[in-house]
């Protein structure tokens, strides 16, 4: 029996089968809703947390149709969820996928765990930089330290709405366009991270030539100053983008102080000697190596830290590829996965006590 592998995010919805190497179907993780405006898109998922359950619902029904599942109660599922999904929130996840639609099996686990998986690992330190929200968490032997959690609500939809802010500074008028899609594209194409910030925008400032540009789709073209360096240092600093919150370094450096404070030989010393970038912004060419660059530069002493991003430019499905890897190992579903007659008999706690 397949298993069914699904990844909720914030933007979009992986899907796919058990031992594929990649999601077959990748889906907006958007319903059309009705209201008296009309139809009005809603995003059930924001910064990693389910906000519509009713709309969680309708996207399942649209998982299930376009994988071409006959029927929810021959299908085991396998579900990749945010690191900061609170316990009452995956007991109505469970609640959705065993009473609604009467799946056999069902298991959850974190996104950062997988992650892990999918690069071969099982311990480390990930940092998990997508569309809606920025993760951090240490991982041992497949468990997560909870309290190592570090969170930022800044993703990808920042990074462009930055940039657009940067570019409107200096009198560049998107309005006539899709503006959130040309400033997406323009971060895609052009966004990099400066591995000095100070000294690279401001040779950028001084220097236009060195700076790319970008053809609208009406074939005008925009000559970029600085803009596609500065909207990124936002992970960093993220004042620049008019968000709250300690940057990417610090949240690292708390990990690493955490972890150094376990007693001598615990599981948690070695852990940032291995640090995994996944997610969509693990793409931007610079984050990698600026990382290192930072953690190293606070260490007192030098240490040995490691940073890597995943060599596949599929790294943001990172996730996902860790499930399918996890569902297709026969023992570790016979031995882990929620089974309906579990569940039926204990409830979410069965969830609870198996999905840790």
């Amino acid at each position: 029996m397949s298993t069914l592998v699904a990844d909720i995010g914030s933007l979009n919805t992986r899907v796919g089968w058990n031992g594929d190497d990649l999601p077959k179907h990748v889906i907006p993780s958007t319903i059309q809703a009705a209201s008296n405006a009309g139809a009005t898109a809603t995003w059930p998922v924001q910064r990693g947390i389910v906000h519509d359950w009713t709309a969680i619902e309708a996207l399942w029904h649209e998982i299930f149709r376009t994988s071409d599942v006959d029927s929810t109660k021959d299908t085991p599922i396998i579900f990749a969820d945010s690191p900061t999904t609170l316990e009452k929130d995956r007991g109505t996840m469970a609640e959705l996928l065993f009473e609604k639609f009467e799946v056999p099996a069902y298991f959850v686990g974190s996104q950062a765990v997988f992650s892990l998986y999918s690069a071969g690992r099982t311990s480390g330190v990930v940092v998990d930089a997508g569309y809606g929200v920025l993760h951090t968490m240490a991982v041992h032997e497949g468990f997560a330290f909870p309290h190592t959690l570090g969170q930022l609500d800044l993703g990808g939809m920042d990074l462009a709405r930055n940039i657009g802010e940067l570019l409107a500074d200096r009198g560049v008028d998107l309005s006539k366009y899709n503006k959130n899609a040309i400033c997406s594209d323009i971060i895609e194409k052009h966004a990099r991270v400066a591995l000095e910030y100070a000294k690279e925008a401001h040779a950028l400032r001084t220097n236009r030539d060195t700076a790319p540009t970008y053809t609208l789709p009406d074939g005008l073209e925009i000559q970029l100053e600085s803009e596609h360096v500065r909207c990124t240092e936002a992970l960093f600093q993220p004042a620049l983008a008019g968000c709250r919150g300690t940057g990417l370094t610090e949240l690292l450096w708390e990990i690493v102080t955490t972890c150094d404070a376990d007693r001598e030989g615990g599981p948690m010393r070695a852990l940032p000697q291995y640090i995994l970038v996944v997610g969509g912004c693990s793409l931007l060419p610079g984050l990698q190596q600026r990382i290192e660059h930072e953690l190293r530069a606070k260490a007192p002493v030098p240490r040995d830290i490691y940073v890597t991003c995943l060599a596949t430019p599929e790294r943001h499905h990172a996730a996902w590829i860790g499930a399918s890897l996890l569902a297709s190992l026969p023992q570790f579903v016979e031995n882990n996965f929620v089974h309906r007659a579990e569940y039926l008999e204990e409830g979410e706690a069965a969830v609870h006590k198996r999905c840790v």
